[in-house]
């Protein structure tokens, strides 16, 4: 059925153009045939091999193929610039360096941050293999383990002979202990009460002494030294007062000092202290004898319960120092970007075009302007009405004003989606990318050069070519010419190519040579 339907359809197209044809065909003829006054003359033209070329022409400009704006992060002063307008630079190469004081000192600081971290949790940074975390870790393991062992030995607590025994043997020991403590002091306090009587009595004898010297050396008793049968006399009982005197206050010195000793070699703490210990054997044969109490093994469970939470907690320190191991390593990461950040490097290579401070001043962030100019790039315009002549891909022929004499090659790689419009003219705008094959010596083109822009919108060469005025236009994308054939002009359907406003490019269908119609030339009957 579809076969059938091809062939109804095929047969329809032939009747079509054959009835258009027919009707240009008896058209032209009925012209010729209305000129029966006048005698006709048919203008031809012969079709030849040429070359064609139709092309859109604007205008255009240099521009860099690719434009950096280069600067600094942050601000800062220029200390060294390495660069100047022209200069020609590698990638990574250097350009400046702005002042790192500020940046060097937090380095500084983020780096000793990092490393008191990292000894916190990083057993691999400390002179021991061990880190804090672990320590603390450790610790808390041990004390959850000593108070789980001894929760489970009051839990699991049976009566043991040997310890009653031992406990037993113990509390003797301490009653034994504490009623010779209780002998001694006693001992000790009736030493030092007759050290405190020795002390008194030494009180005493020093007092009379010191009555009897007083009243021997009484002034008023001078002049017996002036009586002969007195003088002896008086001067014996003095000496014999001050001799007295010196040893009563010798001998109170001998009685205090003696009952210093006896009241510190005596310990008041020595019955308290046997007590103390006696009460504890006490204790410890009631727990042999009877086990732990219920609020013996309460404390137990309660010192278990906190020693997991001080695992618990000592784990959960160890994550936040983990993280704070992290931030500080991102620290100083940050760190020392903002030390590499102090020096501008080149990102591509490139030439410089713009520097926008001195050393001395505040750089920021668009200190230097770097362009490519390997293989600049055309901003081409064109009038909105050759918009059907330009394309990506096309090629282009390019003369700069100021190289006349040079034509360069290159082609379209972009054009704008949207018309603009320049100096009150809306336009087509592309992009045109030069072919360094094409330039007659090694250049550099600078930015801004103007040029002259040909677009090819189509070429053909060694082209069979008409004069448009004998192609016709039966439909859309169908065309006709006449042939002359034994000096009759004969309608042939042909394949048009490219045309511009005076030739047109034949496909197919004419041969060059062959005489087409191009019009009729009228002249008057006599």
């Amino acid at each position: 059925m579809w076969k059938r339907r091809k062939f109804w359809l095929g047969v329809v197209a032939v009747l079509v153009l054959g009835s258009a044809g027919f009707y240009f065909y008896a058209r032209n003829l009925a012209a010729v045939e209305a000129q029966d006054s006048e005698e006709t003359a048919v203008q031809t033209a012969v079709a030849r091999v040429g070359d064609i070329v139709v092309s859109a022409t604007g205008a255009g400009s240099v521009i860099a193929a690719d434009e950096l704006s280069l600067g600094f992060t942050t601000s800062g002063t220029l200390t060294e610039l390495l660069v100047e307008v022209g200069s020609k630079v590698a990638a990574d190469d250097v350009l400046a360096h702005i002042d790192d004081t500020t940046a060097q000192q937090a380095l500084v600081n983020a780096q000793l941050q990092y490393q008191q971290a990292a000894m916190q949790t990083d057993a691999s940074v400390t002179t021991t293999g061990v880190s804090y975390d672990e320590i603390s870790v450790a610790q808390a393991q041990i004390s959850l383990e000593e108070a789980q062992a001894a929760l489970d030995d009051y839990l699991n607590w049976e009566a043991d002979p040997d310890e009653i025994a031992l406990a037993e043997a113990n509390l003797a020991a301490a009653e034994a202990s504490y009623n010779a403590a209780l002998g001694q002091a006693s001992a000790s306090s009736a030493s030092i009460a007759v050290s405190g009587i020795n002390v008194n009595q030494a009180e005493r004898d020093l007092a009379d002494a010191q009555a009897a010297y007083d009243t021997a050396f009484d002034p008023g008793r001078d002049w017996e030294l002036n009586d002969p049968r007195r003088a002896d006399a008086l001067e014996n009982e003095r000496d014999r007062a001050g001799d007295s005197l010196l040893r009563a206050q010798e001998a109170l010195e001998i009685a205090q000092l003696n009952y210093n000793s006896t009241v510190s070699s005596s310990s008041s703490s020595g019955p308290a202290s046997a007590q103390s210990n006696l009460l504890s054997a006490q204790q410890a044969l009631d727990a042999a004898l009877n086990g732990p109490t219920e609020d013996e093994i309460e404390a137990a469970e309660t010192a278990v319960r906190q020693a997991e939470l001080t695992l618990q907690q000592t784990l959960l320190n160890q994550e936040a120092n983990e993280i704070s191991l992290h931030q500080a390593a991102l620290d100083l990461q940050a760190a020392e970007e903002a030390v590499t950040a102090t020096t501008l490097i080149a990102p591509a290579a490139g030439t410089v075009t713009a520097v926008n401070a001195s050393v001395g001043e505040t750089a920021g962030s668009d200190l230097i302007t770097l362009v490519d100019l390997s293989l600049p790039l055309l901003e081409v315009f064109l009038d909105e009405s050759d918009l059907n002549m330009v394309g990506v891909g096309y090629e282009v022929e390019v003369v700069f004003d100021a190289l006349p004499d040079d034509t360069f090659a290159g082609t379209v790689i972009q054009m704008d989606p949207q018309l603009v419009t320049e100096s009150g003219i809306t336009a087509v705008r592309a992009l045109v990318q030069l072919d360094a094959d094409s330039f007659a010596k090694p250049q550099t083109l600078p930015i801004g050069l103007n040029a002259t822009v040909e677009v090819i919108g189509g070429r053909a060469e060694g082209a069979v070519l008409v004069p448009v005025e004998a192609v016709r236009e039966l439909s859309e994308g169908e065309y006709a010419v006449f042939v002359m054939e034994n000096g009759e002009p004969q309608l042939r359907f042909v394949e048009v190519g490219i045309m511009d406003f005076t030739y047109a490019q034949i496909l197919s269908g004419v041969e060059a040579g062959e005489e087409v119609t191009t019009g009729i030339l009228q002249t008057q009957s006599e």
